[in-house]
């Protein structure tokens, strides 16, 4: 017997259902099904009677099941035990874009340092272009970008959040007096955006390219710090994920622009390689990552 065909079993019992256990236990159907089989010729018998519309335990299953329940009880007791004495060690190399960096992750950061101090943590800040190439190229562990979800089989990609974005502006900009600011006027403005090759950025240049309007002046910032700065001088409009200027916003120092063109959403993604070993300190992040980060209507 293995552990994983006794977790299966477990889960299938408790669940009464293969596709729910599947579910649970992040295996295809076809897999739970085939590891239930091997469990069941191993032992020379039945553990489920397979009901047209449920499955229920045989006395044979309803006698293995505390066994496999303490089994697996002992085994994560004897688990913990040895990683709390050894305690983990290790490089977890995180990449991200500055925008997710200095929001979203600070928090995660600051408790797995506490949580895990002999792990050392190394954070690369680039563009998504960059980052995504890194981790392909097994540069970085993990990357969190923003975009829109990508069909990738070599990466798992996790949606952790669904982020509005802003049209920001100083308090003192003449569009801070408008009820409504729409995308026509946008033209003869000085915009200062994020550098070529930012998703958001690309996704509303393509919307003044489809409503034919052309800024005044495109000023590039690689620094999302230095842009809000900017905009604060009242130098010109910018637009971002809303989740990157709650502080500025809160300050009085920009202020959201009543946006009338479309409404536009960007998704904070969390990407890994597929057929990467995880780590067990790697593993221990993406643990504190759901603990910490994810959005419940985003939970899957």
């Amino acid at each position: 017997m293995e552990l994983r065909q006794l977790k299966t079993f477990t889960a299938i019992a408790h669940l009464g259902s293969f596709s729910k256990a599947a579910r649970k236990t992040g295996y295809a159907q076809s897999t739970i099904t085939g590891q239930i089989q091997q469990l069941e010729q191993e032992l020379g018998t039945h553990l489920f009677e397979r009901l047209p519309h449920h499955i229920i335990l045989t006395d044979q299953g309803q006698k293995l099941l505390p066994y496999a329940e303490q089994i697996l009880e002992l085994t994560q007791t004897a688990r913990e035990s040895i990683v709390n004495e050894t305690s983990l060690s290790g490089t977890v190399t995180i990449g991200t874009m500055e925008s997710v960096g200095i929001t979203r992750l600070t928090s995660v950061l600051k408790e797995f340092h506490i949580r895990y101090p002999h792990v050392d943590l190394r954070l690369q800040f680039g563009s998504w272009d960059l980052l995504y190439q890194a981790l392909r190229e097994g540069r970085i562990d993990v990357a969190f970008l923003l975009g829109q979800n990508i069909q990738d089989a070599s990466c798992t990609v996790r949606i952790l959040f669904d982020e509005p974005m802003y049209l920001l502006a100083a308090p003192q900009h003449p569009f801070a007096l408008r009820n409504t600011v729409q995308i026509s006027d946008l033209s003869g403005q000085t915009l200062i955006l994020a550098e070529k090759g930012c998703s958001y950025r690309t996704a509303f240049e393509n919307t003044l390219a489809q409503y034919h309007v052309l800024p005044a002046q495109v000023l590039e910032v690689e620094s999302i710090f230095a842009i809000k700065k900017l905009v604060a001088s009242n130098l010109g409009i910018t637009y971002m994920p809303a989740m990157a200027v709650q502080d500025e916003l809160q300050a009085q120092s920009l202020i959201r622009l009543p946006w009338g063109g479309p409404d536009y959403h960007i998704k904070t993604l969390m990407i890994h390689k597929t057929n990467k070993w995880i780590s067990p300190a790697l593993k221990a992040f993406f643990e504190l990552i759901q603990e910490y980060l994810v959005d419940t209507d985003m939970r899957m």
